[in-house]
């Protein structure tokens, strides 16, 4: 009967617990590829300015394969105190989600968010066709108080607002 009862209650604990992860994530539909009536060279040094100016940390560049990269920090704040309330991450240019899973009564957290935005550029005709492919990566952790329990990484997906704002620059030239 012991045995019996001992099962029980640890099969209660066990349902209690849920692994790290994401829910509600919201996806968008939206134009990721412009034609520019711009010559490519020039086009170039304008995302690059544009890049900079607006504070996208540049992380990689192949002109000749028409390749940028642009990588930064979506990560406001860290707490991983089990009081906190995880990383605070600013969600404007991509959908996370919300954290799930638990473990009895220590909830899911994000841990930090980075956002990865993929630019290229390829001459058509005299014009210039921009593609952009913009994403986030954000780690969530399920902590007790003995330390990290289960934790994931998943991707988040563009809004659609850094992609409308280039474009709407663009048009401009």
């Amino acid at each position: 009967m012991k045995k019996v009862f001992s099962s029980f209650v640890f099969l209660i604990i066990l349902a209690g617990c849920t692994t790290a992860g994401v829910k509600n994530i919201e996806y968008k539909n939206f134009e990721r590829t412009l034609e520019v009536n711009s010559q490519y060279d020039d086009l170039w040094g304008y995302l690059l300015e544009w890049s900079a100016v607006r504070g996208f940390p540049i992380a990689n560049t192949n002109k000749n394969d028409g390749i940028m990269v642009l990588r930064g920090s979506g990560t406001v704040t860290r707490s991983f105190l089990l009081s906190g309330d995880g990383a605070v991450i600013d969600d404007s240019l991509v959908s996370c989600g919300d954290p799930t899973g638990n473990i009895g009564l220590y909830k899911a957290k994000f841990t930090n968010l980075v956002v990865d935005a993929t630019i290229i550029l390829r001459p058509v005709g005299d014009k210039t066709r921009v593609t952009v492919n913009l994403s986030g990566n954000v780690g969530v952790e399920v902590r007790n108080g003995y330390g990290v329990v289960s934790n994931s990484q998943n991707t988040c997906a563009s809004r659609g607002v850094f992609e409308k704002e280039l474009f709407a620059d663009l048009k401009l030239l």
